[in-house]
């Protein structure tokens, strides 16, 4: 009963949290697609200084259907580059 009552609690103060409302001001789709492209040095850089890889508050889906896609974009681009090194060394012996 305590653990049902716990949980209770949870979700009904997790439903008490919002987040602002997307205007026009905010980032959208574009920029996004730029921040995922850019997110693995963003993520390196931010060890050292103080930046985020991911903008908030944001323009909501759009933002995120476009960090998700260049992120995908990034990582399969990392994955292609490694296959094409990889791939040289094989080809040549080594």
């Amino acid at each position: 009963m305590r653990r049902l009552s716990a949980v209770a609690g949870v979700l009904f103060l997790a439903g008490c949290a919002t987040q602002p409302h997307p205007q026009a001001a905010y980032p959208g789709f574009w920029a996004g697609l730029g921040h995922g492209l850019v997110a693995l040095i963003a993520l390196v850089v931010s060890l050292f200084a103080p930046v985020r890889i991911y903008a908030f508050p944001n323009g909501g889906f759009w933002y995120d259907a476009g960090f998700a896609i260049g992120f995908g974009a990034s990582i399969m681009l990392l994955v292609v580059l490694c296959i094409a090194r990889i791939g040289g060394f094989i080809t040549r012996g080594h």
